[in-house]
């Protein structure tokens, strides 16, 4: 079934971009960078995570400054987020910068990518897609036997909010609203075999959690 872009999801493309805009004002481009590869670098070793050389990967949702800022020069970096284009005007991010990957300005849902990857990095962005159980089936069409994956998400802590949630715009940069349950059943019925979970930052509503898995 061909996926819809909902609303909600046009919404959130277009704050996505304006908080952007307003997280960068008075920052160095330069000095950002650096701390955001830092960043990546103390995640992975947070999450046990080895980085295989030369692999071929996926960064699925990757912002203007996702994980292929680390990767670039170390993997073989496909990078897919449909703001791509959009985010060339902000200062942190141009496409002359990491000539060796390979960028695709297309949400997640409709990726028209053939080849399947060893690792896929899909951080914090699955919770701003249309379709989510659709978002989730193209990851798992782009595994192979053996394929690892980062999967990382702001989930509810609380039941009893969630539909409050789901029908308010509570959270308008992030359509999806899940339970951490809800991510581990999906990703058990796709396939993958969740090896650690781990909860990153806990907020009042939120609990942000990352899920490192292997497709089985």
């Amino acid at each position: 079934m061909k996926w819809i872009r909902t609303l909600r999801w046009r919404t959130a493309q277009y704050l996505e971009l304006r908080w952007w805009r307003w997280y960068l004002r008075g920052r160095s481009p330069a000095t950002y960078l650096v701390d955001k590869q830092a960043y990546w670098q103390r995640l992975l070793d947070q999450l046990q995570f080895t980085i295989d050389p030369d692999a071929q990967v996926l960064d699925a949702g990757c912002g203007p400054a996702g994980v292929f800022t680390l990767l670039h020069d170390r993997q073989r970096v496909t990078a897919l987020d449909p703001l791509l284009p959009r985010y060339v005007t902000l200062p942190i991010f141009s496409f002359e910068a990491y000539p060796t990957v390979t960028f695709l300005p297309e949400p997640l849902e409709e990726a028209r990518l053939h080849e399947t990857f060893s690792t896929i990095y899909c951080f914090n962005a699955i919770n701003h897609v249309s379709d989510w159980s659709q978002s989730l089936d193209t990851l798992t069409r782009l595994a192979r036997p053996g394929t690892r994956l980062i999967l990382s998400s702001d989930v509810h802590r609380h039941d009893w909010l969630l539909p409050i949630f789901r029908a308010l715009p509570g959270d308008a940069l992030h359509p999806q609203q899940h339970l951490a349950a809800d991510y581990r059943n999906a990703l058990s019925r796709r396939g993958w075999r969740i090896d650690r979970e781990q909860e990153l930052r806990r907020e009042r509503i939120f609990s942000y959690r990352a899920w490192v898995c292997t497709y089985a």
